[in-house]
């Protein structure tokens, strides 16, 4: 039977919302950061919000990461050499055999 009325997949369907502009609630955040801006001046006189971000990126993260990686693939790398110095004398004793 499946073979007369193969299974056939439905096709994919546009999920898409569309984001409409709101006047009202974007009065509404500014008035909210304005308080707080006001808040925090009366308080202590800052201007800019505390943030608990810290940044992972420092100057030499990059080259440290290569370094790391480095000695994990020296050892690959090694490896490889080994083998390609081991098929080319097997090449060429195998090439001196068929010559002699």
């Amino acid at each position: 039977m499946s073979i007369l009325f193969p299974k056939l997949n439905k096709p994919r369907q546009w999920d898409y919302r569309p984001i409409y502009y709101d006047p009202e609630k974007e009065a509404r955040k500014e008035k909210l950061a304005k308080l707080q801006a006001e808040r925090r001046q009366q308080e202590g006189g800052k201007s800019e919000p505390q943030s608990d971000y810290v940044p992972q990126l420092h100057r030499g993260s990059f080259r440290e990461a290569r370094d790391l990686n480095a000695r994990v693939n020296d050892r690959a790398r090694k490896g490889s050499k080994t083998a390609f110095w081991i098929a080319l004398l097997v090449m060429l004793v195998l090439a001196f055999y068929v010559i002699l």
